[in-house]
C-alpha cells in the first residue's frame, strides 16, 4: 500500500525517562507521576489533531469488504501505513481494535507478540472520534487492560532506577497506552484494577 510508515513522530511518545518514578504506590496500583501523565496525554492530543487534519484532506474510507482485502494476520508483524489508517472507517477502526486485542494480545499470544502491535494500537487510538459511543469504549477499555497486563509483568519485577533504561521495551510501549487509555479517553477506574 502507498503512504507513509505510521511511526507516528520520532517514538519520544515512549520515551519514559526522568519521568518515572515509582511506577506503584504503597497499596501497590499503577501510580504514575502527573508529569508523566500530562506528556503522555498532551503529545498524543497534538497527533490526534495532526491525524484529524489529514483525514479531513484525505476523507476516502475503507470499509467491509475493501478492508478483508487490505487487512490480514501479517498485516500486524509490519509497522502501520499512515495513509491506511487515515483511510479508515470508525466502525473499521474499532474492528481492528477488537481483533487486536482479542487475538494479538491474548495470552496464549503473549510470548508472541509483533512488536508493531503496539504502533497499530496507538495508530488506532489517534483517529477514533471523540465523543467515543459506550460500546466502542469497550473495547477501548479492554484493549487498556490487555496492555496493562502485558505492563504489568515488566514493571513488577524491575527496580524502579532501571526503569529509564528499558523505555524502548514493549512493555513500556503498552503501559502508555494504558496510560493514555485511562487519562485521554477517560477510563480511570481501570487504574483501581492494576
Amino acid at each position: 500500500s502507498s503512504g507513509i510508515n505510521a511511526e507516528y513522530g520520532d517514538r519520544s511518545m515512549f520515551d519514559l525517562t526522568s519521568d518515572v518514578a515509582e511506577p506503584r504506590d504503597q497499596s501497590n496500583r499503577l501510580s504514575f507521576p502527573p508529569a508523566l501523565i500530562n506528556k503522555q496525554v498532551h503529545k498524543f492530543s497534538k497527533l490526534r489533531q495532526y491525524c484529524s487534519r489529514m483525514q479531513k484532506l484525505h476523507p476516502n474510507k475503507l470499509q467491509g469488504e475493501e478492508l478483508e482485502l487490505t487487512i490480514s494476520k501479517k498485516t500486524f508483524d509490519e509497522q502501520p501505513c499512515l495513509s491506511l489508517v487515515l483511510s479508515l472507517s470508525q466502525v473499521s477502526v474499532f474492528e481492528l481494535l477488537d481483533y487486536i486485542q482479542e487475538i494479538c494480545l491474548s495470552s496464549e499470544e503473549k510470548s508472541r507478540i509483533p512488536t508493531s502491535v503496539s504502533s497499530w494500537i496507538f495508530s488506532l487510538l489517534c483517529v477514533i472520534d471523540k465523543p467515543v459511543p459506550m460500546d466502542y469504549m469497550a473495547i477501548i477499555r479492554a484493549v487498556g487492560r490487555r496492555c496493562a497486563v502485558l505492563s504489568s509483568d515488566l514493571l513488577t519485577s524491575l527496580d524502579p532506577k532501571d526503569l529509564n533504561a528499558s523505555s524502548d521495551e514493549p512493555h513500556f510501549q503498552y503501559l502508555v497506552l494504558f496510560i493514555l487509555v485511562c487519562h485521554y479517553f477517560q477510563q480511570l477506574d481501570l487504574l483501581e484494577e492494576f
